[in-house]
């Protein structure tokens, strides 16, 4: 009877203080909750239904598709009817013009269509004008092209071309003075370019040659600005000749005589030596001297500009 009353009396203790033994309901709660199954069911008429939605959403994208490619076509032939085939949109007239907007020197017109194969009957949406500038730079003489569409039917070409200054000769590496197959033009820039045209031809007849004995072959390369040491203050020396002299005083060859001196023979005959150094002065002293002989009615034949004074003069 006591152990009973004991007994009692300690549940009720529990039950009026529930901390002396914590409840662990919350801890079967989580672990029950984890350990729940995910369950997948399956059955034909299920399978059917997923077949019939992924048949659908493919069915979907094939229209999507079909339906791009037909407004695509539709577009293109449009174009092509519109534009492409429209004989309003014939090439009527081709402008040949420099960037600046003046003629040009040495492209013709006959050699500008033959170059660039352009059909005479072709409408300007026919021409693919990347493909015209870029056998425009094909040119050896041109440096620049920009082609353009106006509509109806002009098409507009505009270039940039070379100027030659002189022909350069190396007898080491076979390249021939004023030689249309075998020679080189050097424009203002000191780049070797090929006499191509008759138009080149006409204007570069007369043009001072460029003279050098021996030189590698890294250094006159077409295309390409040269790099030999002597050419370069030959070339300087025919673009400040240019500035400096007139009438016969002007160059007409320049040889590469050494390391340091350069030879000049002009269109009146006389044979001038001159270092590389100091052009600008030498020419201006070779002016002053042309000009004192020709009051004296005297003419020279050589004349050595190196030395600031006392120069040796030879008259004719």
């Amino acid at each position: 009877m006591r152990e009973d009353c004991r007994t009692l009396s300690g549940r009720k203790a529990v039950k009026n203080n529930p901390s002396m033994f914590p409840r662990r309901t919350s801890g079967r709660t989580r672990k029950s909750r984890q350990r729940m199954l995910a369950l997948k069911v399956n059955s034909p008429r299920i399978m059917m239904f997923d077949c019939l939605k992924f048949a659908s959403r493919f069915f979907k994208l094939g229209v999507a598709m079909l339906v791009m490619v037909g407004v695509g076509f539709g577009l293109s032939h449009g174009w092509k009817k519109l534009f492409v085939e429209n004989k309003e949109f014939l090439v009527s007239q081709v402008n040949l013009l420099t960037m600046e907007g003046d003629e040009t020197a040495f492209l013709t017109h006959e050699r500008l269509m033959a170059q660039c194969e352009i059909d005479a009957n072709a409408t300007i949406f026919s021409l693919d004008t990347d493909q015209v500038k870029a056998a425009l730079l094909e040119l050896p003489e041109i440096t620049n092209a920009k082609v353009s569409r106006r509509l109806p039917g002009i098409l507009k070409i505009e270039v940039t071309e070379r100027r030659p200054v002189a022909w350069v000769a190396c007898q080491s590496l076979g390249i021939k003075e004023r030689s249309r197959d075998r020679g080189f033009l050097v424009d203002e820039k000191n780049v070797l370019f090929r006499c191509a045209s008759e138009e080149l031809w006409e204007f570069a007849e007369t043009l001072p040659v460029v003279l050098v004995r021996s030189a590698e072959k890294n250094e006159i390369v077409e295309g390409e600005p040269i790099s030999h040491e002597g050419l370069k203050y030959a070339f300087n020396l025919i673009n400040l000749a240019e500035e400096k002299l007139v009438g016969e005083e002007k160059p007409a060859r320049v040889v590469v005589k050494d390391e340091i001196m350069l030879e000049m023979t002009t269109l009146g005959g006389v044979i001038a030596t001159l270092s590389y150094y100091n052009l600008e002065r030498q020419l201006e002293n070779f002016s002053k001297l042309t000009s004192h002989a020709r009051d004296q009615g005297k003419a020279l034949a050589q004349v050595n500009l190196i030395p600031r004074r006392f120069v040796p003069i030879h008259y004719r």
